[in-house]
């Protein structure tokens, strides 16, 4: 009960002594204009790391491989970036760290013609993803070993951000696309010719999506930022899941979603996904490493443990600060 108390107190002097101090200007990078960055733009729109002291305007980096690099070269403090491009450039040696996670799971969809119903048909076309490296390349080989495909069976273009993937996929350029929500619905509504071949999400089972990064040096030196920035953002989910009725407005005009029910049911699904505590998988994360372990040797012998450091997040738990949201 008194670490409760604490921890309520200690929200509560951050949130009332913010607008009296200096704000800390902090660079957060994020990589996709998708349903998994709605609860930072949400923290954005609505002051929440102001009231926590950080001076914070989400930064859109296109492509996981991209951001990680920035946070590498230390443009970007903290990044919302892919498990897989982080992991990958941890095991390369690169100053970076995962921190924290906000969706667990890998959430894309195939997206083809009516026409092509099975993966023959898809042999000798093109898929198109973000960056090669991203989340959206490592779905797409989940879905080709769920189709019994091989990746020299079809091409792999990396086309950049969902507007100009699916201008690709509506114009013909492209056989298919790798989405999430709500563009998938919007993309499949009837009438419109296109329809999902493919859900990773559970296929791809714990595999996780998209993760909080910083390099390691930053984590060292700026230790008490890290940890008002995952207050801010603690609280944002927390709000994000409890105000439906602002989320949902925010994510739809931030998505630039034509259908507030598209937009509705995507809030509805992704917010059984955002974890309340923030915390990374590690199960999900070694699904990560076996992934990368194929084609890179140093993964088989690299524990999640390794590239992974909890301890921000491990000290907000035992001050019981993620408690006291849960009973606000």
């Amino acid at each position: 009960m008194k670490r409760l108390i604490a921890a309520i107190a200690l929200s509560a002097l951050f949130a009332t002594s913010a607008s009296a101090q200096q704000l800390t200007k902090v660079r957060v990078g994020f990589d996709g204009f998708s349903m998994t960055s709605g609860p930072l733009n949400y923290a954005d729109k609505q002051g929440i790391f102001k009231k926590f002291g950080l001076d914070v305007t989400p930064v859109f980096v296109e492509g996981g491989s991209t951001l990680t690099t920035a946070v590498v070269g230390g443009s970007i403090d903290i990044a919302q970036n892919g498990y897989t491009p982080a992991t990958a450039a941890a095991i390369a040696g690169a100053d970076v760290v995962i921190i924290g996670g906000i969706s667990n799971k890998l959430p894309f969809q195939i997206i083809t013609k009516d026409s092509i119903t099975n993966g023959e048909q898809l042999k000798g076309k093109s898929i198109a993803i973000s960056r090669y490296g991203s989340s959206t390349d490592t779905a797409v080989d989940f879905a080709l070993a769920s189709l019994k495909l091989k990746r020299d069976d079809v091409s792999v273009l990396q086309l950049g951000g969902p507007p100009t993937r699916i201008a690709a996929l509506t114009t013909g350029q492209v056989a298919a696309s790798t989405e999430q929500y709500p563009d998938t619905a919007e993309i499949t509504a009837p009438g419109k010719g296109f329809h999902v071949l493919v859900d990773v999400t559970e296929l791809a089972g714990e595999y996780p999506n998209t993760a909080y990064i910083t390099s390691k040096t930053f984590l060292k030196g700026h230790t008490d930022v890290v940890k008002k920035f995952f207050m801010a953002m603690a609280t944002a989910v927390h709000e994000y899941k409890n105000n439906p009725s602002v989320a949902i407005p925010l994510t739809q005009k931030f998505l630039d979603v034509k259908s507030a029910d598209n937009t509705k049911a995507a809030y509805e699904a992704y917010v059984k996904i955002y974890p309340d505590d923030l915390h990374a998988s590690l199960k999900g994360l070694q699904l990560v490493l076996d992934e990368i372990a194929k084609t890179n040797p140093k993964a088989k012998t690299t524990k999640p443990e390794q590239i992974v450091d909890t301890s921000v997040l491990d000290g907000l738990a035992k001050e019981g600060f993620f408690k006291s949201l849960a009973g606000s």
